[in-house]
């Protein structure tokens, strides 16, 4: 009961955070990937893989019934999630997208090709009171570029991943390639939440020989490894759906299968720590990344207006002295006339360093922009020279990108008490932290 309470409190001490910096990230152009925490959710977990890997087939055996539909052929085209409710009930499209979390909101930004294939189902499954599922079309096995997909399945995945507390993908033997879709996938959408993913080689049962089971193995390895960026190749777990299966006379030996069944079933039950693991995770990599978009930001903002500074200086000391020579020059043709003329040639040298001012200032963001690295290094030289660099590099990397093109030519309406709200940030971000170990 305490660690429920711990959690609960640790939630809201998490959704306030949020809640609190979301202006200051829209300032500074950061998009958080949780955007917010629902107190007293459940974790979440996504299944993902190819047409006819069986991800429905092992949602149905979790739950101990045929929710979903399920065969060789393609049988859904869109995302379902699978939550608990008293009665059952199935929603569509919009009205699906508003019951879900406000955590999965964002979801709605993918357009209506996709909210309309969202699905939500409630049933009264007591496995669902404490975990909901997400089950996802078949990737399209397919080496072209373009997949057909009339929305960003990429996407969308990449966010699911993110938001969800465990990502399992599957694999069938009779396709144990990573071709198509799947390698986009890996490369682009599962970087940075392998510790949440898990690897599922399913239907074992049906192997006939340790021989085939050995070439389907090695076959799915040494596709993996030309796209997971590891030095080892992570755990494998062999799997399938169904009662367990006890050895028959000369046929393989499922031991192996049913212990990484139970281990494969027992991350179920740990569900409510992995989302906790999770949101410790990804408040720390959204508020460190957001600390470390406001630095770089604020130093570009006050480089530029230094050297804005400076020209429109001159630029006033030039108008005051090209007035005075003008009136001077054209005393002889009245107080008016020299006034006139006064003014005039001073508000061209005020136009002037106008431009010259601008073009100082994209000078400075363009090369701040080439050497960002730099800036970065030296802003953080402090913490890199002491090895308290913890996840900064990892983080930089995520946002590097991004923060170029916004130091490049995006708009910079940043907080006059940058500097304070970052302290602030940072203060929140070690808070959160000494919470989570609690």
């Amino acid at each position: 009961m305490e660690d429920q309470i711990s959690e609960s409190v640790f939630e809201k001490h998490a959704a306030e955070a949020y809640a609190r910096f979301s202006q200051a990230a829209g300032k500074y152009h950061f998009t958080f990937r949780r955007s917010a925490v629902t107190c007293g959710a459940k974790p979440c977990m996504v299944f993902l893989g190819n047409h006819s890997s069986g991800k429905s087939s092992i949602i149905n055996w979790l739950l101990g019934e045929n929710v979903q539909d399920t065969g060789l052929a393609p049988t859904d085209d869109g995302f379902t999630f699978i939550v608990y409710g008293e009665k059952r009930d199935d929603f569509h499209g919009q009205a699906a997208l508003g019951r879900l979390p406000p955590e999965f909101a964002g979801l709605k930004a993918f357009g209506d090709t996709f909210v309309h294939g969202l699905r939500v189902k409630f049933r009264p499954i007591a496995f669902l009171k404490t975990v909901t599922f997400v089950d996802s079309p078949g990737m399209i096995d397919s080496a072209e570029e373009t997949v057909g997909r009339d929305y960003d399945f990429e996407g969308v995945v990449r966010t699911l991943a993110e938001l969800c507390d465990m990502v399992f993908y599957l694999f069938d033997p009779d396709k144990p390639g990573t071709t198509g879709e799947t390698v986009n996938i890996f490369a682009k959408c599962l970087s940075g939440v392998k510790f949440k993913l898990r690897i599922l080689l399913n239907k074992c049962d049906g192997f006939s020989s340790l021989y085939d089971f050995a070439r389907t193995y090695g076959t799915l390895c040494w596709n993996l490894a030309g796209v997971l960026q590891t030095k080892d190749m992570p755990k494998i777990w062999t799997v399938y759906s169904g009662e367990t299966r006890e050895n028959a006379p000369g046929s393989l030996d499922l031991s192996d299968f049913n212990r990484h069944r139970d281990e494969f079933v027992a991350v179920f039950h740990d569900a409510a720590a992995r989302r906790r693991d999770n949101i410790v995770s990804q408040t720390n990599s959204d508020f460190l990344g957001l600390s470390i978009r406001m630095r770089i930001l604020d130093l570009v903002w006050r480089r530029c207006f230094a050297c804005s500074a400076a020209v429109w200086l001159a630029a006033a000391s030039a108008a005051a002295a090209v007035s005075r020579a003008v009136y001077a020059g054209n005393a002889a043709g009245g107080a008016f006339v020299s006034v006139a003329a006064a003014a005039c040639a001073g508000l061209l040298a005020l136009g002037a360093g106008f431009l010259a001012a601008r073009l100082a200032s994209s000078f400075v963001r363009t090369r701040l922009a080439n050497r960002i690295d730099d800036v970065f290094r030296r802003e953080y030289r402090g913490r890199i020279e002491t090895g308290t660099h913890d996840d900064l590099f990892k983080t930089w990397d995520d946002i590097r990108e991004e923060t170029v093109k916004i130091v490049r030519s995006l708009p910079l309406r940043l907080p006059f008490f940058g500097e304070l709200l970052r302290w602030r940030l940072e203060k929140t971000r070690k808070r959160l932290d000494a919470a989570s170990r609690r």
